[in-house]
């Protein structure tokens, strides 16, 4: 607070790259989620969001057209979400997304997933984390423990809402209604640094399917304050667990190439962005953001659809400015790195009810998703950079 007070940019609101435009939906209290998603379909035709009234939320199905939306279906409302990822609305294919909810019949964290060509719902007893749409498969984890260690990332659970018991994550097919595949906590904790502490004290978080095959990342942490943060690695058609990484900090991440992932992360007393190559053994580099000077703040980062371009964002700095960057993704040279924009984010949107910009790029690689607060209130816009990049 004394720093901000210091710091503070009076009227300072947003600066955006000159060659980019901010397009704005107008639409109050709104928020995508997520970085590791895109609200908008394949085919660039519908777009999901978030509306918050009051206490409450309802999920949106827009038509997106012209860079403008226009309200389809109330698909969902509900006053179980958080302000991280919402309901974690993702979409399967043009047609079809998944989302979250709590089922009041018998008051049941679940999954359905909406069809917007017939305008059906197919609930699913388990909550959905992520998913691989080629394998047909819903990933999904223990909810309720989040609710107990992270609830940044729960849903509010009580005494009265609960959800299928799951013991660390599982696969489910959704189309042959059939599970895949379990992965227990005590074998995740068996492998991890954090074994000798207690595993009701950690957390399984961030699951990412790799979008080149048939495996994804998790992260593992010990949310105590004395034990370690974990980057696991998992293929499940052939039950192979590995750690990719343990240290002190284990953040964000992407995969930038098979089986290499870009992550901000501590290695050898340094914190910043790294690359984890994991081919053949496991190897920790910094190619891409080699100068310590613009590597030094946290963010969330997301490769481009054509696999050139590298999107990230900052926490707020002591004047409580964001910054949106976009760099090469290039290993082999040191990449160029744009400046798109600084936001602005009032300091009542800080600690759980904090607003990141959670950069996403739209599937045709023209825009940029953010959610922001730089006018004061959650909103969600799209940056055209089409002609940056």
């Amino acid at each position: 607070m004394i720093s901000f007070l210091f710091n503070k940019q009076k009227g300072f609101k947003i600066q955006l790259h000159e060659k980019s435009r901010l397009i704005d939906f107008n639409l109050n209290s709104t928020f995508f989620g997520y970085y590791d998603h895109t609200p908008i379909s394949a085919d660039m035709k519908h777009f999901l969001c978030h509306n918050i009234i009051d206490n409450s939320i309802f999920l949106g199905l827009y038509d997106f057209s012209k860079n403008k939306l226009i309200m389809k279906k109330k698909i969902l409302s509900s006053i179980y979400y958080n302000l991280q990822q919402g309901v974690r609305p993702i979409w399967i294919n043009n047609n079809e997304f998944i989302f979250n909810f709590v089922n009041l019949n018998d008051n049941q964290l679940i999954s359905s997933l909406y069809n917007i060509n017939d305008d059906s719902f197919k609930n699913l007893d388990i909550p959905v984390q992520e998913i691989s749409a080629k394998n047909n498969i819903i990933i999904s984890i223990d909810y309720s423990n989040l609710d107990l260690i992270n609830k940044d990332y729960g849903y509010g659970m009580n005494n009265d809402i609960s959800q299928k018991e799951i013991n660390g994550i599982i696969g489910y097919n959704y189309i042959n209604n059939k599970q895949v595949f379990e992965l227990t906590s005590k074998d995740i904790h068996a492998m991890s640094k954090n074994r000798s502490l207690p595993l009701i004290e950690c957390e399984i978080n961030h699951v990412h399917h790799s979008p080149y095959n048939n495996s994804f990342v998790f992260i593992y942490r010990n949310k105590g304050g004395n034990g370690y943060s974990e980057l696991y690695y998992y293929d499940y058609n052939v039950n192979d667990l590995k750690v990719l990484y343990s240290g002190s900090l284990m953040s964000h991440y992407c995969w930038i190439k098979e089986n290499i992932i870009f992550a901000y992360l501590e290695f050898n007393g340094r914190v910043g962005f790294f690359e984890i190559d994991y081919n053949d053994s496991i190897s920790i580099t910094q190619n891409i953001l080699p100068n310590i000077k613009d590597n030094l703040s946290d963010g969330h980062p997301s490769v481009s659809p054509n696999n050139k371009w590298i999107i990230y964002d900052t926490y707020p700095d002591k004047s409580r400015i964001s910054h949106l960057y976009i760099i090469r993704n290039d290993l082999e040279n040191t990449p160029q790195k744009i400046l798109l924009g600084k936001f602005y984010s009032p300091l009542k949107f800080n600690g759980y009810n904090r607003c990141d910009l959670h950069p996403r790029w739209t599937p045709d690689g023209n825009y940029i998703s953010i959610d922001s607060v730089h006018e004061g209130k959650r909103k969600t816009y799209l940056i055209d950079v089409s002609k940056i990049i």
